[in-house]
C-alpha cells in the first residue's frame, strides 16, 4: 500500500505511455515560459485503507509509512499530502492520501529517468526552434517516441532536413551530399524517419508521391537522389538491329539509359536463367531480357515495352508464377511461355523439387489466365507430386524452337 517501489511501479506505467512528454511538449509548443505547466503539479492518489486492512497489517503498513517518509523528505518538490482519518478499532491514524509532484524533472527523477527526460527536452526543444516546419509533425503523439528513440542525433537529423530546404531534389548521391557531421551511413541508417521528416517540411514539389518509401530506391526517387540503377541485360535476336548499337549484340544497360532505346522491337522475351538469355535462339525485331529474378519490377518503368508483344519464361513454379503475375501487372498483354500443363507433363522424367520454405506462401495471384491459375493451384497443393518443380534450364532446346515457331 505504502510501498516505494509500488509507488514507483505506479508512476512508470504512466510514464512509459508517453504522457507527461506530451503533456510538456504541447505546452512547449503552445507557450514555451508558462507560469505554471498545465499537467502540474501531478498527483498520484493513494487507495483508501478499510477498517480491517489497518487492522490486519497495521504493523506493515507502519514501518513502510516510514520508510516512505523518509524516502519523501529527501525528495525535491515532491511531497506526500497525509490526512487524518477516524476508525473504528484503530482510532485516529494520520496517513498518506496522495503523493503530489511539484516538476517534471521530480517524477522523471522518482522513475530513475531523469537523464533521458532531459534529453528529450532538449531535443524537443532544438526541433522546436531550429526547424518551426516540424511543429505539425512534433504535435502528434506518437512522434513522442522517435524523438525518446534518437536521443542525441537531432542536430544531425536537422540539418539533414535543412540541406534539403536549402537544395531540393539535388540531383545527386548520397555520398556527395555535404553535411557537417552527417555521413551516407547516418543517412541510410535513419532513412525512414528522415523521409517522415522531410515530408513534413519539404514543400510538395520537392516530393514525387508517386514513388513511396517501401519502393525500390524509394528514398532516392522520392527525394530526388541519384542512386546506382538496376542493369538491363538483354541481347538483340535481330542481327539487323544491332546496326543502331555499332554491331552489338549483348549488353547491360543501366535502368535510365535502357528506358531510352528507340528500336524496331516488335517482341521482347524475358527469362530468368542466364544461359537460357545467351542460348536463345534468333527471331525478328526481338531481343531477350534476362537474369532479373523479381528485380522485373525495375521494368515497369519502361514505357516502350509498352508498345512490344512481351512474353515471360520462368520456372513452373510457386515463384516462377508470382513474378509472372506482377510482371503482367505492368505490362497486362505479357504471355508465358513453356509455363502450362502440357510442357510440365512432357517434361515428367525433369521433374525437380522447390524448397519447402522458399515456397511462395499465396493461394492466388491476381494476374494469372484461368489456365495458369489452375496450374499455379495444383502446384501449391501438391497435385502431382511434393512441391514440384520445374525449373527453366531442365526444359529441352527442342521444346523452345518448336514453341518459337509457332508465334
Amino acid at each position: 500500500m505504502f510501498s516505494l517501489k509500488a509507488l514507483q511501479q505506479k508512476v512508470q506505467k504512466k510514464w512509459q505511455s508517453g504522457w507527461f512528454h506530451q503533456a510538456w511538449l504541447l505546452q512547449l509548443l503552445a507557450d514555451p515560459n508558462p507560469v505554471q505547466p498545465a499537467a502540474l503539479p501531478f498527483r498520484l492518489p493513494f487507495g483508501r485503507l478499510s477498517d480491517k486492512q489497518l487492522l490486519h497489517d497495521f504493523a506493515m503498513l507502519q514501518d513502510e509509512l516510514r520508510q516512505l517518509r523518509a524516502a519523501i523528505s529527501a525528495m525535491n518538490d515532491v511531497q506526500l499530502e497525509e490526512q487524518d482519518f477516524q476508525f473504528a478499532k484503530m482510532g485516529s491514524q494520520r496517513l498518506p492520501v496522495a503523493l503530489v509532484f511539484a516538476s517534471y524533472d521530480s517524477i522523471a527523477r522518482f522513475v530513475a529517468e531523469l537523464r533521458p527526460w532531459r534529453q528529450f527536452m532538449q531535443d524537443c526543444q532544438l526541433i522546436h526552434h531550429e526547424l518551426p516546419q516540424l511543429q505539425p509533425w512534433l504535435e502528434q503523439s506518437p512522434n513522442v517516441a522517435a524523438v525518446l528513440r534518437y536521443p542525441g542525433k537531432w542536430p544531425q537529423l536537422l540539418a539533414v532536413c535543412r540541406y534539403f530546404l536549402a537544395r531540393p531534389r539535388p540531383d545527386l548521391y548520397l555520398r556527395q551530399l555535404d553535411i557537417p557531421a552527417v555521413d551516407t551511413k547516418f543517412i541510410e541508417q535513419h532513412q525512414s524517419l528522415i523521409a517522415c521528416l522531410l515530408d513534413v517540411c519539404l514543400p510538395h514539389d520537392a516530393i514525387d508521391d508517386t514513388v513511396a518509401l517501401r519502393d525500390e530506391r524509394g528514398f532516392e526517387r522520392r527525394f530526388g537522389l541519384r542512386y546506382p540503377e538496376p542493369m538491363i541485360r538483354f541481347r538483340l535476336l535481330d542481327p539487323m538491329l544491332s546496326h543502331d548499337l555499332a554491331g552489338l549484340t549483348d549488353l547491360a544497360l543501366p535502368l535510365s539509359d535502357f528506358s531510352k532505346l528507340d528500336l524496331l522491337l516488335d517482341r521482347v522475351f524475358i527469362t530468368e536463367n542466364k544461359i537460357n538469355g545467351l542460348a536463345f535462339p534468333a527471331q525478328n525485331n526481338a531481343m531477350v531480357i534476362f537474369g532479373l529474378g523479381y528485380g522485373i519490377q525495375s521494368l515497369k518503368q519502361v514505357a516502350w515495352l509498352a508498345t512490344c508483344q512481351i512474353w515471360y519464361w520462368g520456372d513452373i513454379d510457386s515463384h516462377g508464377f508470382a513474378m509472372l503475375s506482377q510482371l503482367r501487372s505492368y505490362f497486362p498483354k505479357t504471355q508465358s511461355l513453356l509455363m502450362d500443363e502440357t510442357t510440365l507433363l512432357e517434361c515428367r522424367l525433369l521433374w525437380g523439387t522447390e524448397p519447402a520454405s522458399g515456397r511462395h506462401k499465396a493461394k492466388e495471384l491476381p494476374c494469372l489466365t484461368v489456365a495458369e491459375q489452375q496450374l499455379f493451384g495444383q502446384l501449391q497443393t501438391d497435385y502431382w507430386a511434393q512441391a514440384l518443380r520445374l525449373e527453366q534450364e531442365r526444359v529441352p532446346f527442342s521444346l523452345l524452337l518448336e514453341k518459337l515457331a509457332g508465334i
